[in-house]
């Protein structure tokens, strides 16, 4: 009794909450097939419908096919239902937030040699650090409880390792964007394999595993997506077909959508690997520099905007984007990590603070992590709230335990 009634209670929160997001006038049906009742648009019958078969596992809603009608469903409704919307998006705005100072431990790690710029970082299950280290042509590792670290030379020279992932079998991913290739560390036997990009010179970075354990990534100098993979141990690229691209950041949506940032025209895209079809999002009426971006929970994309000094963020159910504008302190904000809880935190290319922003009480809380100038890369936030970085210009790791 009490598990169908917190069944129907969820059901209801979320149509509740979709119906206020949703302008369901009804429009004509969009090419995936969300017209649940067949009458020729897409309305609130077929937004209800779906919240009511949550849980189940009837063939017609599961539009993400898992076998079971969820969240990621909804997402995909979501995004069909804004592809048939012809209606104009909605304007930018910024917004003042609340802002607080809150302690924090911070500890940093130097590195064994001087340059060896580290510029990415991942955490595997033990807790261990992972990093590339461009200037030292190297991959290093950081035991934390032990203070060790590691370094796993590359077998190219001058290759300038860059991004960085793990799969699920322990092995370190990471891009050679000199030498055009990805590589693959196995830490077990210290044998790395590398895969050449089809395309010369397109500076690789930016990994991202999908839930295939495919393995994305933007090709930098190129306007192209591509996807790797490790069992066929072939690479795919999806060109983005527009000149004068400058692609950032890339992320992967629960429904399989790879999410990218064209920093060039300002805009935020996807790419469905599917149809291969490109969707791109204007997200400001002026120009910005579009720094790192993240999704949350709930499919919302966040990004930095280092131009204006600005936290953005897009909700592509309503194609509205929201600006919040950082603290002073936070000069250059860059690097972005959306963490379990939805904060999104966010660490500066030239400043001493490190600040994390709530959307649901719109605080961004400060940090100071030193007292010179620290160039935030990348930041990773692991499962215990510890925040890492990777500082380039000091050339250390640093790990920061924050009060809340």
């Amino acid at each position: 009794m009490g598990t169908v009634a917190g069944a129907a209670m969820y059901r209801k929160v979320v149509f509740m909450m979709l119906v206020v997001l949703f302008p369901l006038s009804g429009y004509a049906q969009s090419d995936i097939d969300i017209d649940f009742d067949d009458n020729g648009v897409v309305d609130l019958q077929d937004l209800l419908a779906l919240t009511e078969a949550f849980g189940s596992n009837q063939a017609q809603y599961d539009l993400h096919p898992d076998g079971v009608i969820d969240i990621k469903d909804l997402i995909i409704f979501a995004s069909a239902y804004n592809q048939g919307d012809n209606t104009e998006p909605v304007l930018p705005i910024t917004e003042d937030a609340e802002e607080r100072e809150a302690s924090a431990q911070v500890e940093f790690f130097e590195l064994l040699t001087s340059n060896s710029r580290p510029n990415d970082l991942a955490i595997d299950p033990r807790g261990y650090i992972w990093f590339t280290e461009m200037g030292a042509n190297a991959i290093g590792r950081l035991e934390p409880r032990t203070d060790m670290i590691l370094r796993f030379s590359l077998t190219t020279p001058g290759a300038q390792p860059h991004s960085i992932a793990l799969d699920s079998q322990g092995h370190v991913w990471f891009t050679e964007i000199a030498a055009n290739r990805i590589g693959m560390l196995d830490p077990f036997s210290d044998d790395i394999q590398e895969f050449t990009v089809p395309t010369p010179g397109s500076r690789p970075m930016s990994l991202k595993f999908d839930d295939q354990w495919k393995l994305w990534f933007i090709e930098s100098a190129a306007d192209r997506i591509a996807r790797l993979d490790p069992v066929a141990e072939t690479i795919e690229e999806f060109s983005i077909g527009e000149q004068d691209v400058a692609l950032g950041s890339l992320q992967i949506d629960d429904s399989g959508q790879v999410w990218f940032v064209d920093r060039e025209q300002s805009l935020l895209g996807t790419l469905n690997p599917e149809t291969e079809e490109i969707t791109t999002f204007s997200v400001s009426n002026d120009s910005l520099i579009i720094g790192q971006m993240g999704l949350d929970s709930v499919g919302k994309v966040w990004f930095t905007d280092t131009d204006s000094t600005r936290l953005g963020m897009f909700d592509f159910v309503t194609r509205q984007t929201r600006y919040f504008r950082f603290p002073e302190e936070m000069e250059s904000p860059y690097a972005l990590q959306v963490d379990s809880n939805d904060r999104v935190w966010v660490g500066g290319q030239s400043s001493g603070w490190l600040t994390s922003f709530s959307l649901q009480d719109t605080t961004f809380t400060l940090y100071e992590i030193s007292d010179d100038d620290v160039e935030v890369k990348n930041l990773r936030v692991d499962p215990r709230g510890i925040v890492w970085i990777v500082d380039s210009t000091g050339n250390r790791i640093g790990r920061i335990e924050t009060s809340n």
